[in-house]
């Protein structure tokens, strides 16, 4: 007997998971209120589990008959890896009934070396001994030329939930240049190391596609990579053969560190995977390259502060706040390298108490709120409005916000929560459409 796929074409009604707590979630949001809309399905009472199997582990213990004969591409990283942290490459080309001709590698590069935005070169993976094809250097998108002669690519990466964290980004290519070629893509699914039940944080509009955010979701969508892939097919490839591998035993609401497996990092400065949480926080200012998010100290993500900036206000005005399982502490750091590299920047340490409470969305958006209103006159997000005359480009921020309205309220210090009732009404919007293509309940 094959393994239990789910393909993308003929989902029971059952593993599609209801939108269970959509609707109390957004009332309780209304309630607490304070910048913008975020959503927190209720979490299941127990979710852990004695042993949860990723999806690499479920295919090579019972390979498909549909692979038979096939030969296969695996566009994967150091984070493909089953519990034994044994390689998805060796793991998949054990499997005697298919071939593996070619590698792809993403943002990073198949071992993780490159340092992020840099360009990755086809290579000869040290390893295996394959072909590697980049996918983050001359092209983002995969060309005919490097799916000729292919039957399948396998997509194994660990994701942290974000839609401006790239794999997924690359994933979406995958999936349309697959569909142009005729050739299958098949997810070997990971959980979301958030747990999958937040959702939050402005939505991409369609002028600000790009790299660091490919589709219309929110900041945090809250679906493991399996789940994506069966969106993208549905509002995008809907002539793909796809098939999703699901993992044996997750739940919504456990995170990763529920599981008791190893964390590889996914790139450098996701180190743990807690840093899932703090780069929703603050990886969006960083854009913005005014206020060192902590990247160049042993803390990336998980610090905000400036040379400029008035650390125990700032603190202080965050705490006030009373948002869930988080405290904000005063702090002064130095970065090694990045913004501020050799400053001293005064401002605060995230400390998170309770990752089953805290919305990393919502903090983020409340941490730019209190930056327009501590300092004004340092004009900290004049790049959130949209380019103007001829040929102007957004600007990587306003790409990572994904909102041009809210990313204009930001320039002109105004108070972001006039928009709330908008974005939460996109956010509702959002939920209806993630509910068809969630997989575990």
């Amino acid at each position: 007997m094959g393994t239990n796929l789910i393909h993308a074409r003929s989902i029971p009604a059952a593993a599609r998971g209801p939108a269970r707590g959509v609707k109390s979630a957004l009332t309780l949001a209304a309630l607490l209120w304070f910048v913008m809309p975020h959503a927190r399905v209720a979490r299941a009472a127990d979710v852990r589990a004695p042993e949860v199997s990723p999806g690499v582990e479920v295919l090579v213990s019972n390979p498909p008959e549909e692979l038979r004969g096939k030969r296969v591409a695996i566009l994967t990283n150091p984070t493909g890896v089953d519990r034994e942290l044994n390689s998805t490459i060796d793991l998949v080309r054990a499997i005697p009934s298919l071939t593996v001709v070619r590698l792809f590698a993403p943002e990073h590069g198949i071992r993780g070396v490159q340092y992020a935005g840099e360009k990755v070169r086809d290579d000869r993976d040290p390893v295996s001994g394959l072909p590697v094809l980049s996918l983050h250097g001359r092209t983002r998108r995969p060309t005919p030329e490097m799916l000729a002669g292919l039957d399948a690519v396998l997509y194994d990466i660990q994701d942290v939930g974000s839609r401006s964290y790239t794999y997924v980004s690359t994933l979406t290519y995958m999936m349309e240049a697959c569909e142009a070629a005729g050739v299958a893509v098949w997810v070997l699914d990971r959980p979301d190391p958030l747990g999958g039940l937040v959702v939050g944080g402005p939505m991409m509009h369609d002028g600000l596609r790009s790299f660091i955010g490919v589709h219309n979701v929110p900041l945090v969508y809250g679906m493991t990579p399996g789940e994506w892939a069966r969106m993208i097919h549905a509002e995008r490839t809907p002539g793909l053969e796809l098939r999703v591998v699901p993992m044996h035993g997750w739940k919504r609401g456990m995170t990763y560190g529920d599981l008791g497996w190893a964390w590889i990092p996914p790139s450098q400065h996701i180190p743990r995977w807690e840093t899932s949480a703090f780069y929703v926080m603050t990886g969006t200012i960083g854009e913005l390259g005014r206020l060192s998010e902590g990247v160049g100290t042993p803390l990336p993500f998980e610090l905000m502060g400036a040379p400029w900036l008035d650390g125990p206000r700032f603190a202080s005005e965050m705490n006030a706040l009373g948002l869930p399982g988080v405290r904000f502490r005063a702090t002064s750091f130095s970065p090694r390298y990045g913004t501020h590299t050799g400053k001293i920047c005064n401002g605060a340490q995230i400390h998170v108490s309770d990752f089953g409470a805290v919305d990393p969305a919502r903090i983020g958006l409340e941490l730019m709120a209190a930056l327009v209103r501590i300092a004004p006159e340092q004009g900290i997000f004049a790049d959130g409005r949209l380019g103007r005359g001829s040929g102007a480009k957004p600007s990587m921020f306003l790409k990572a916000l994904g909102d041009a309205r809210l990313g204009e309220a930001l320039a002109e210090n105004r108070d972001p929560r006039a928009e709330g009732t908008r974005i939460e009404d996109e956010l509702a919007n959002f939920l209806t459409r993630r509910a068809k293509y969630l997989i575990y309940e």
